[in-house]
């Protein structure tokens, strides 16, 4: 085995690609200092795999690319070819030629390659150990090395037997899969960790499993129900059908009936226009009066309440006019006993009448006698004028007694007069006040009631609003349990809650983008995998976030920082088809920075065809619909109908508190309202219960006021009538 090619590109001092070809033998570089010659020996060290900068004669690994000069440029990578020839086999490799190649990029990034297939550097180094050129056995000595070569202690001697022997490739292997054993232990750690994760897992996942299972059975039993439905539905509509057959037989007869009749009625058609007037005239005349006859019916019946009230105190009145009744048959027979007492009177007043007259014709007869008798004795005429003095007497004191009697009788009916003038007053005077007083409270009780009927619909309205925002509450509730329990699956909590905790994580991606809930599928599918990310700070919150999740063993998470991203060609895209970008139809609260790094270059469209005629015009657009379809050059997503996501389950919670919100303010609401309500209805009803107080106080006034009038009129008849028999007494 012997070098054979050696070809430089971009290592050090060689800029352009070179080329050294080595002939059998020795084969000897001259040159002057700072010509390269060393750099050659440091090309084949670093091709072989050396790692280390010091042999190289250099700070740092990207020292070897060729770093430019005043008149060149610098190169972007070094790379290094060297070739042997195998001819001897000396390397395990059934090849002639065996070829290494190296490449660096400023980066860091190397590449390695053997025969110009890529290979990893332990690939190299077993290579050449097989052949005896290992790292160990001086196959390259440097300036300076022969007396460390010369003075290497018994280690490093052994070191390079083991080598030429084979034992340190052995050695090696061996450390690597020991090595590779306590990584693997590691791993199957994990994996028990990840088991057991992913068991806990599938508790939800079998759950909802099983609530798949019921809705597949129960979606067939509805199936089913609907078919046996349908079947009874379409015996149904047989027989409606058959019946309208028959109905529609009877209709062609009636209808013949009809025709006949129509040509009667066709006859009587113009004088019937003649009348309509008429009676659309009476038509508003009684729709009128039946308004009038609704209102006096709902105030016969507020009468009818009132008059129930009257009857109460009509019948309390009752009791006492008994009471009166009695005193006033008292009364009527001590007035009997007085008219009898009278007529008596009156008789004996006749008799005296027709006594006094007798004596008067006597008298007068006496005149003629006395005249005639001027000449009879004094005596006879003393003793005759004696006895008609007695007889005057006794008739003055008996109309003397009757006088007294009647003035006594005269002054009981003044006063009983004045008595019932005065209670007339009083009443008249009540009834006036209790007449205003009911006035004031009927129109007191329409405005309570007007207030009562304005509470009594808030209430209403107030109490359908509440029942309507349960019912939303519900339904918001219903769907933000079934999205979580959609997304659960979708990433560990552990490692979400872990995540959560890290320095510089500001919160969920869908959480700062502020997503409408009818934008909710579309930013889900915009977002793809990063629907579920975290948002860092910066860069190295990122990296210290990323190692915390590494350290525990957990993953499935992801992070994103905020990236200047091209927006012009969405925004183009955008303004040239008359359509929205995504960022712009977010929330106020949205972090625009952010929108803009990760969904900046999505359009939302409101159908996938016209989205994939976009993306046929504009390959470097992405395109979403409202369903949560995703549509780009390479092909299209078709999302789920059910819409779930992060974004989705964000939106709910939001709707979620927004319903919870307005279902407390409406709770908080219509106690105060019902309490409004009942106070109004209480109002009205004492108001209501005052007027027909105040109604039935007024038609007792009313009746005790007819009674009084009556009671002064009889009182009146008889006073003018013992006046006139005092007069005739003093007469």
């Amino acid at each position: 085995m012997k070098l054979k090619h050696l070809t430089l590109r971009g290592f050090k001092s060689f800029a352009d690609r070179t080329r050294l070809d080595f002939s059998t033998g020795v084969n000897v570089v001259v040159g002057p200092n700072g010509s390269g010659k060393s750099n050659i020996l440091d090309a084949i060290a670093w091709v072989m795999g050396t790692q280390g900068t010091k042999s190289l004669r250099t700070e740092k690994m990207e020292d070897v690319v060729f770093a430019g000069t005043a008149t060149r440029p610098a190169l972007p990578r070094a790379e290094v070819t060297l070739t042997f020839a195998n001819d001897d086999q000396t390397m395990p490799l059934d090849l002639a030629e065996i070829t290494i190649t190296r490449r660096l990029y400023r980066d860091g990034t190397s590449e390695y390659e053997l025969n110009g297939v890529p290979c990893r550097l332990l690939d190299i180094q077993d290579l050449l150990s097989d052949g005896g050129i290992g790292r160990h056995q001086h196959v390259l000595v440097s300036q300076g090395q022969v007396g460390d070569v010369l003075n290497a202690s018994p280690d490093d001697h052994r070191a390079v037997i083991e080598e030429a022997a084979g034992v340190t490739k052995h050695r090696g292997r061996r450390d690597r899969a020991l090595r590779r054993l306590e990584r693997t232990d590691v791993d199957v750690e994990r994996l028990n960790d990840i088991l057991s994760e992913k068991r806990k897992m599938m508790r939800p996942l079998k759950r909802q499993a099983n609530a798949a299972e019921r809705h597949d059975s129960v979606k067939d039993e509805a199936q089913a129900l609907r078919l046996w439905f349908g079947g009874e539905e379409l015996r149904g509509i047989t027989g409606r059908q058959k019946s309208a057959g028959d109905e529609r037989e009877s209709a062609h007869t009636d209808r013949a009936e009809s025709d006949s009749e129509l040509e009667q009625l066709r006859g009587s058609l113009t004088s019937m226009r003649a009348n309509a007037g008429t009676v659309g005239q009476n038509l508003e005349r009684d729709t009128a009066a039946a308004a009038r006859l609704e209102t006096t019916r709902e105030r016969l019946r507020r009468i009818s309440v009132v008059a129930r009230e009257r009857s109460q105190a009509i019948f309390a009145r009752r009791e006492g006019a008994d009471e009166r009744r009695e005193d006033l048959e008292t009364e009527s027979v001590q007035l009997k006993k007085d008219i009898a007492t009278a007529a008596t009177e009156e008789a004996g007043a006749k008799h005296q009448s027709e006594i006094k007259e007798t004596a008067l014709g006597a008298l007068d007869e006496e005149e003629r006698t006395l005249a005639e008798q001027i000449q009879l004795p004094v005596e006879s005429v003393v003793a005759t004028l004696r006895g008609d003095l007695r007889a005057l007497g006794t008739a003055d004191k008996r109309d003397g007694a009757e006088h007294a009697q009647t003035a006594a009788r005269v002054a009981a009916v003044d006063e009983r007069i004045t008595h019932d003038r005065a209670e007339i007053s009083r009443v008249g005077d009540t009834i006036k006040s209790t007449d205003v007083e009911v006035t004031g409270l009927h129109d007191q009780y329409l405005i309570r009631t007007e207030e009562r009927i304005a509470k009594e619909t808030s209430w209403s309205e107030t109490d359908a609003e509440l029942s309507e925002q349960r019912i939303t509450t519900v339904a918001a509730r219903a769907r933000a349990e079934a999205l979580e329990a959609a997304v659960d699956g979708m990433a560990d909590p552990d490692t979400m809650a872990l995540a959560q905790q890290s320095d510089g994580i500001v919160g969920s991606v869908v959480a700062r983008l502020d997503v409408p809930t009818d934008m909710a599928a579309a930013v889900d599918a915009a977002l793809g995998d990063w629907s579920n990310s975290y948002l860092a700070t910066d860069g190295e919150s990122l990296v210290g976030a990323v190692d915390s999740i590494k350290r525990s063993g957990s993953g499935g998470v992801s992070f994103v920082v905020t990236n200047e991203h091209s927006i012009e060609q969405a925004t183009e895209t955008a303004r040239t088809y008359g359509v929205d970008r995504l960022v712009d139809l977010l929330g106020p609260a949205a972090d625009r920075s952010l929108a803009d790094s990760i969904i900046g270059d999505v359009v939302l469209v409101q159908g996938w065809k016209s989205g994939w005629e976009i993306t046929r015009a504009h390959l470097d657009v992405r395109i979403v619909t409202p369903e949560g379809d995703v549509i780009t050059s390479s092909g299209m997503h078709v999302a789920q109908p059910d819409g779930a996501g992060p974004a989705a389950l964000e939106a709910a919670n939001v709707s979620l508190e927004i319903a919870e919100r307005d279902l407390s303010a409406l709770e908080s609401r219509v106690v105060p309202v019902r309490r409004e309500f009942d106070v109004s209805l209480d109002a009205e009803r004492q108001v209501l219960e005052q007027l027909e107080a105040a109604e039935a106080r007024l038609a007792g006034l009313t009746e005790a006021l007819g009674l009084s009038d009556r009671s002064l009129a009889a009182s009146t008849a008889e006073h003018d009538r013992l006046a006139q028999r005092v007069e005739a007494l003093t007469g």
